[in-house]
């Protein structure tokens, strides 16, 4: 996130962003000035996302702008002015008028040429994620990410015509649908084109493979080799040295967050996931008990014993192991 840690929870990047569009409530305004005023952290961040929301907002405005069309308004007017004048005076304040705005054009053109300009430069945009700290970023479009720990992600400030981001590192995305605009995330050897979505991209340029997985929505998974569409719940796993790809269906949501919470659903279907989670094979001894309902939290940090006691005690099961395998009994 923009923010230091021990505030992390009183001001959002939405805050912010609302913030610089002057559209918060009162006492709001104050918790994010009393931020603000916090660290020397904390205004830079503010100022960095000022910096972008802006340049977004002034790119917008200037597509609209139509020098032809208002060169051409400004003459309709003086022609209307020039008709409550005598011929003579009509020819002198003409000719004044029409020298003006001769002038006036090419210092609009000058200046629109300008506002052009900035907002087409390919101004680049770096947020870094240290060590031991997660950052929650809101992109212009209003696209978030949660830059994981020692991860490094960068964006052109002109986002709005090309939403393209270079990952090298580890975030969770949760896209932003924009017609005619597609999202895409480079990282060395792989890149993400995504099309409305929520997905996990690990990608460590000192690493040996590279990871997608997908929460919900579609996405590209493409290299130089490959061009995958991954579904929910797919994981692709692409090897530098062999260049090969391999997609494993898994929990998404135990893969990415390291929980999962099941509300009332087969027991088949939770032993499901902690085989894919624990890379471990477990298997009932009657196939009646997979239709057993569960309610609860797997978390990832606990063990596969520990995980399992929660599981068969909220069930009445129990279970044993056989060598590698293990079964549940009734």
């Amino acid at each position: 996130m923009y923010m230091d840690v021990d505030v992390i929870q009183e001001v959002t990047e939405a805050m912010l962003v609302d913030f610089i569009d002057g559209k918060l409530a009162p006492e709001q305004m104050a918790q994010v000035e009393r931020w603000y005023d916090a660290s020397e952290q904390n205004r830079k961040s503010l100022e960095q996302l000022y910096y972008i929301v802006k340049l977004h907002d002034m790119t917008v405005a200037v597509k609209d702008i139509d020098p032809a069309k208002s060169l051409a308004e400004l003459k309709r007017r003086v022609s209307e002015r020039e008709q409550d004048k005598r011929s003579s005076t009509i020819r002198q304040w003409s000719g004044r008028i029409m020298r003006y705005a001769a002038v006036l054009f090419v210092c609009f053109a000058v200046v629109s040429g300008a506002i052009l300009l900035f907002a087409n430069r390919s101004e680049q945009c770096e947020i870094c994620a240290d060590k031991m700290e997660n950052k929650t970023i809101v992109l212009p479009d209003k696209s978030t990410v949660v830059l994981k720990a020692n991860s490094t992600i960068v964006f052109n400030s002109n986002f709005s015509k090309n939403r393209t981001v270079k990952l090298d590192g580890e975030a969770l995305f949760d896209v932003v649908k924009m017609a005619g605009v597609p999202f895409v995330v480079k990282a060395k050897d792989a890149q993400i084109v995504v099309k409305g979505t929520k997905f996990n991209f690990k990608a460590y340029s000192d690493c040996e493979s590279i990871e997608a997985v997908l929460i919900n929505g579609a996405v590209d998974f493409s290299t130089s080799t490959h061009n995958i569409a991954l579904k929910p719940n797919q994981k692709a796993v692409y090897n530098k040295g062999s260049r090969r790809v391999n997609i494993v269906e898994v929990d998404a949501e135990l893969e990415v967050f390291g929980q999962r919470y099941f509300d009332m659903e087969p027991l088949g279907a939770v032993i499901n996931s902690l085989e894919q989670f624990y890379d471990c094979r477990i298997s009932f001894s009657d196939a009646r008990i997979e239709d057993i309902r569960f309610s609860g939290t797997i978390d990832r940090s606990n063990t596969l014993d520990h995980t399992l006691n929660i599981v068969t005690l909220t069930t009445g099961t129990s279970f044993r192991r056989v060598g590698d395998a293990i079964i549940i009994d009734r």
